[in-house]
């Protein structure tokens, strides 16, 4: 998301960006952010930030796994609590007008809205509400939270199930994945990019703590994605639906509601699967 976003947002602001790694960083986006290196030192962190006097702060940055062992477990806390928390430690001593908040559509398990984490990953992303809302009331400055649904485009460091089905294309290795029934919102990380930046361009329309649930509203099962894919490229996804069973934890339906995005922003993506599909086809070739 970010090497999309960054760009975007600094072709009309001045950036700052936390960044872990500046020899990344400069390959991503050269010169064209201010660049802050995170490290263990938080007097360090609080006085980069106060010089950098951001007054919207968007935070995109986690840890994603749908492990939950004791080693991953303090990966998690690590890099969705502590380094918030870090964060918002920082920014209470400048006048933040915004603060952007990312969550994940894993922690609405049931698809109903309501909020129960799939995964730790998720648990971690819905405990952060609670820490980004006190420090709002205490320090008074507004959030919002974006929650993206099933992102795809792009380039990823992990494998994504849109890679496996593709990969499974003519493959004499047959891939053994579940049945297939989940139903997903797959909204172009491109669509997910412009959507942050209207954000940023009409934030006094936005109230405060509200959540955006982004997403196309429209739901595709893994299934249909697979015809979609065989049909763009004309070859056979070589798939054994059902070898695998469903895990505890797999997310069955998660459709966002997209009325606020709409209602607030008059905002829709601009997007739909089969274009979206075929501009990853060309970045698979």
């Amino acid at each position: 998301m970010g090497r999309h976003l960054v760009p975007k947002l600094a072709e009309c602001h001045q950036v700052t960006e936390l960044t872990v790694s500046l020899e990344d960083s400069t390959a991503l986006f050269g010169n064209n952010t201010q660049k802050i290196l995170v490290t263990g030192n938080q007097e360090k962190l609080v006085e980069d930030i106060k010089n950098a006097n951001p007054e919207i702060v968007i935070h995109l940055a986690s840890f994603l796994t749908s492990e939950d062992d004791y080693n991953t477990m303090l990966k998690l806390v690590d890099a969705n609590v502590l380094f918030l928390c870090r964060l918002l430690d920082a920014l209470k001593i400048i006048e933040l007008k915004l603060f952007i908040n990312t969550g994940t559509f894993a922690e609405y398990f049931k698809g109903d809205g309501t909020l129960q984490p799939a995964y730790l990953y998720a648990a971690t992303k819905t405990a952060a509400h609670f820490f980004i809302d006190y420090y709002s009331n205490v320090y008074g400055f507004n959030y919002i939270t974006i929650v993206p649904y099933t992102i795809y485009g792009g380039r990823y460091t992990k494998k994504k199930v849109i890679d496996i089905i593709y990969e499974s294309l003519n493959s004499e290795k047959t891939t053994d994945l579940s049945p297939g029934n989940q139903i997903l919102d797959f909204i172009h990380v491109e669509d997910v990019a412009d959507f942050y930046v209207t954000v940023v361009k009409e934030q006094a329309r936005i109230p405060n703590k509200q959540v955006f649930q982004l997403g196309t509203g429209k739901g595709t099962s893994l299934k249909e994605l697979s015809n979609i894919i065989e049909q763009q490229t004309g070859k056979k996804c070589n798939i054994n639906w059902g070898a695998k069973s469903y895990r505890k934890t797999d997310v069955m339906y998660a459709v966002a509601d997209i009325a606020p995005q709409f209602n607030l922003l008059n905002w829709e993506p601009q997007i739909i699967l089969e274009e979206g599909i075929k501009k990853i086809i060309n970045q698979w070739q």
